[in-house]
């Protein structure tokens, strides 16, 4: 019997994006699919415990990892509870014949044994309540291989991890060439210093340092050090004041200071684009916070609001260059970067090392350290002005994003590897 695989939507519009490709190529694989809609919560759950009940046959104890697993992103789902199906309840007999301990809530993917595949598309310290009470059938994929790193150190309950790049969406297969495309430079992504506001904590509650000191001694750190990780920063702050934090303190205050990836993240995304149009170059915007920065009357600025993810789609098959600063992703990618090169435009992005890996500057897209940030604008001047070049990087980065970074590719090397 082919395996059912078992996906969430209705939460972020972004991530139904990335399950609808998936679940197209799993299905073409030939697996089977069942959609768990969370903004049906009642009537999904009741189908899938429907379904599950069937298949398990009713049995105490029903292992069908053979037969389901469930594949997911940002910890969706994994805390699905339900009472164990009785003789005599809905699926059988009577409820006098019950034990006492199949009447309380188990968690269904221990339960039947469901491998819990999560994808998780930020880093892990912003999940850790989620994560530390993950299934124990969780296998979870970092878009980051740090972030390996961090669960292997800090979630040892987590028994299985490893590194899933992101994957980028096409829009259709006939791409205008970009001497015709309307929108010069895109970047579709919001401005996070606008909105981090609510993850800043009072830094009055770590005793043990100065939480303002700290604050400004990592953000400096990591803006001269831009290929260093937040986590690292933090703790080598930590260590050179107090020598003698354990390390689950440390990962405590790492997750409290987290805010400062975003503040990082935001400098230098802001940098970019306001480099580019305060040099001439005409940029359109996407996202909440670009029409409110200081410069934002910037003629060069066109401010496009904020929009769904599918809505980006379209503006990409638009677009001379597609424009990417990471998530403060240090070992990682970003969709945007897949994306823009599936869109047929020339990505011009920051760099880490998983990209430095899989392509070449000029050649496939066009890379940058961002501590060369003064150099974007002369960057982009370049690509406009050899028009046949750039074509041929745009062309370059179309062949391979679509022959290794799409979502298909992703779900191959997920049933391949973990099922």
């Amino acid at each position: 019997m082919k395996r059912t695989i078992i996906f969430f939507t209705g939460v972020y519009d972004t991530l139904d994006l990335f399950t609808g490709e998936l679940k197209r190529a799993f299905e073409e694989m030939g697996c089977a699919s069942f959609v768990y809609e969370a903004d049906r919560e009642a009537n999904s759950k009741k189908r899938l415990l429907a379904l599950l009940a069937e298949s398990g046959k009713l049995q105490a104890e029903c292992d069908l990892s053979g037969r389901f697993a469930c594949v997911t992103f940002n910890n969706l789902g994994y805390n699905l509870e339900f009472a164990p199906s009785i003789p005599g309840s809905d699926f059988g007999g009577g409820e006098d014949d019950a034990c006492e301990w199949e009447r309380k809530n188990v968690n269904i993917w221990e339960y039947y044994q469901i491998p819990y595949i999560n994808i998780l598309m930020d880093h892990p310290f912003h999940y850790d309540k989620p994560l530390r009470k993950a299934p124990a059938t969780s296998i979870v994929l970092c878009t980051d291989r740090n972030h390996v790193r961090y669960i292997r150190r800090f979630l040892r309950n987590i028994r299985q991890v490893d590194f899933l790049p992101h994957a980028g969406v096409e829009l259709g297969h006939r791409h205008k060439p970009l001497t015709e495309r309307a929108i010069d430079v895109l970047y579709a992504g919001a401005l996070p210093v606008y909105t981090v506001g609510r993850m800043i904590p009072d830094l009055d509650a770590i005793p043990e340092v100065d939480g303002q000191e700290m604050m400004a001694e990592v953000l400096r750190e990591l803006v001269a050090h831009p290929h260093r990780t937040t986590e690292e920063v933090i703790e080598e702050y930590l260590l050179s004041v107090r020598d003698d934090l354990p390390p689950e303190r440390i990962r405590q205050i790492v997750i409290t200071m987290r805010f400062l990836d975003s503040y990082a993240t935001s400098f230098f995304r802001e940098q970019a684009v306001r480099l580019l149009v305060e040099n001439g170059i005409a940029v359109t915007a996407y996202g909440v916070g670009w029409d409110q920065c200081e410069w934002s009357d910037n003629p060069y600025l066109h401010y496009g609001g904020k929009v769904l993810a599918p809505e980006i789609l379209p503006l990409m098959n638009d677009s001379k260059i597609v424009l990417n600063t990471l998530t403060w992703f240090k070992a990682g990618a970003h969709d945007r970067i897949f994306n823009g090169m599936l869109a047929g435009a020339v990505v011009v992005t920051d760099d880490s090392t998983y990209l430095r890996q899989e392509f070449r500057d000029g050649k496939e897209l066009s890379m940058f350290p961002l501590t060369d940030m003064a150099g974007l604008p002369e960057r982009v001047f370049e690509i406009f002005g050899h028009a046949g070049r750039a074509q041929q990087i745009a062309d370059a980065g179309y062949e391979c994003a679509q022959k290794y970074h799409t979502w298909k590719q992703r779900a191959e090397h997920i049933l391949d590897s973990f099922f």
